[in-house]
């Protein structure tokens, strides 16, 4: 089992050529391009979306790998989850066998292991880059590609800051030197996440019942950030008003336009909010 510490950025390709540009000036220990495709499960009663868990099956140049992600903390695009990974012979999500290696603790693997059905895909092409950044070394994933279900589809292009050894602190020092533009924004939805969503409009109107029928009102600071990240993810899935009232109420901030989400002020106001609260 290993923790997984990454931030994660959105962005608009055309965003793409000024990331790259940064990234040649920085101290590169590797760099290497490799194409991912990971088919995630889940059974008819949909056991891990409603843990919070995600079950997937990774190939790679015919190599495979289950992962089980569990719930972790996720704040704003800061994302911390437990993980259980385990090298497979083929692609096929053999639950039991990474469940006997971890000896975790599932009160039905049998039911479990005979319903999984294959729910959605996220295939994409991931070019990374291992910098060394102060104490640290951190690695910066682009990924491009599509979350794919029977309802639909939905383009991936993201950036991923994964410390691979040293401090937090210094994601967040490498991310505050990072050029932004509109067209970048903090997300706190896991690829996971989203292809549960894509093509369901129910299940989203779910989500957003969920999230306008809380309150902030005893909320810690962390826990008002957290939550105004959640309300910013749905308003720029729906534009609903009745989101972006609750965000001004949480925030304080006054909203002209849903394009604030995905615009470089938000983007820069998220990033020193993460670095005080984190």
């Amino acid at each position: 089992m290993e923790n997984e510490i990454e931030i994660k950025i959105m962005l608009l390709p055309e965003n793409i050529p000024m990331v790259y540009q940064w990234l040649n000036q920085q101290n590169i220990l590797c760099h290497e391009v490799e194409e991912l495709a990971n088919c995630y499960y889940d059974t008819p009663d949909l056991y891990f979306a409603k843990a919070k868990m995600g079950l997937r099956v990774r190939s790679k140049n015919n190599q495979h790998e289950i992962t089980l992600k569990t719930k972790g903390e996720i704040m704003g695009g800061l994302h911390i989850r437990p993980e259980y990974n385990l090298a497979l012979e083929n692609n096929f999500p053999d639950l039991k066998r990474l469940v006997s290696h971890y000896n975790l603790q599932f009160s039905d693997i049998e039911r479990l292991q005979q319903g999984l059905k294959a729910t959605f895909s996220t295939d994409f092409q991931r070019e990374k880059w291992v910098v060394a950044f102060n104490q640290s070394e951190i690695e910066i994933a682009l990924d491009r590609g599509l979350i794919k279900n029977s309802q639909g589809e939905e383009q991936i292009c993201e950036l991923e800051f994964e410390l691979k050894q040293g401090n937090l602190a210094d994601i967040l020092a490498l991310l505050q030197q990072m050029p932004r533009k509109n067209g970048m924004w903090f997300s706190s939805l896991s690829k996971a996440q989203r292809g549960y969503l894509v093509g369901y409009p129910e299940k989203i109107a779910k989500e957003i019942d969920k999230l306008t029928a809380c309150s902030a009102e005893n909320h810690t600071e962390i826990e008002k950030y957290q939550f105004a990240q959640q309300l910013a993810d749905f308003i720029r899935l729906t534009g609903e008003d009745k989101l972006l009232s609750n965000y001004q109420q949480v925030t304080g901030e006054e909203i002209l336009s849903v394009d604030y989400f995905i615009s470089q002020d938000y983007l820069e106001k998220s990033i020193q909010a993460l670095a005080v609260l984190g």
